[in-house]
């Protein structure tokens, strides 16, 4: 699934190139970033088949994508249901995480160069201007690529699979873990330092701060289910 997603079922069903049923699912996935569907929240194959005007079964296989990205589970009974996330499942989730991505900072230490910095502090320049517009959607999103160009520049393809595989459950959780304006910020001053870390050669700090960030926002995810 990409990694921008429509924001309606207009501009949804005019993604050009892609099967309906991926174009549901992209829509119903931004749905969840944004907290309009939220955890537990039942989805109807017959008002989604309304709202795009389709059938149900472009739908249903829409859902099945949905499932397989962990954004959704049928329940006995129920249906589809967003998907709720046990605290254990969030710590396990963010356990693997903070593993890859301090490996990834390993990686980045051989390679580590001015071109690497100044695609750094481009995207936290972006992730600042959605923190003064208090943006959450899009601080989200910059924050997500943030922690991609950890893989991407580390060089390291497997690793760079292993943590997208990661993939809509770690978005959904991210988008969550800063839905308050005290978050955004103190998340922003944490990728700062990080930054700054790593431009002064300070690989094993940057791991230790990349802890506290990841850690910080596990917390803050778990906080959500209370």
């Amino acid at each position: 699934m990409s990694d921008a997603f429509p924001l309606s079922p207009i501009s949804a069903r005019q993604e050009l190139g892609k099967p309906l049923p991926e174009q549901i699912a992209n829509f119903i996935a931004e749905k969840i970033f944004r907290g309009d569907y939220q955890p537990g929240e039942r989805l109807k194959e017959e008002e989604l088949a309304n709202l795009f005007k389709t059938s149900r079964a472009p739908v249903r296989e829409s859902l099945y994508l949905l499932q397989i990205d962990g954004l959704v589970e049928r329940l006995p009974r129920r249906g589809t249901v967003v998907k709720e996330y046990t605290n254990k499942e969030i710590q396990e989730l963010y356990e693997v995480r903070l593993g890859l991505e301090q490996l990834a900072i390993d990686k980045l230490a051989f390679s580590w160069n001015d071109d690497a910095h100044q695609q750094f502090l481009a995207i936290l320049s972006e992730m600042k201007t959605a923190l003064k517009d208090f943006d959450t959607i899009s601080y989200a999103s910059h924050n997500a690529k943030f922690h991609k160009l950890l893989f991407k520049l580390a060089g390291n393809e497997i690793l760079s699979r292993l943590y997208q595989q990661l993939g809509n459950p770690l978005t959904a959780l991210l988008h969550l873990s800063v839905y308050k304006q005290e978050h955004m910020e103190s998340s922003y001053h944490e990728h700062e330092e990080i930054v700054r870390a790593l431009h002064d050669k300070r690989f094993q700090l940057a791991k230790e701060l990349i802890s506290q960030n990841v850690n910080h926002g596990m917390n803050r995810a778990m906080q959500l289910r209370k």
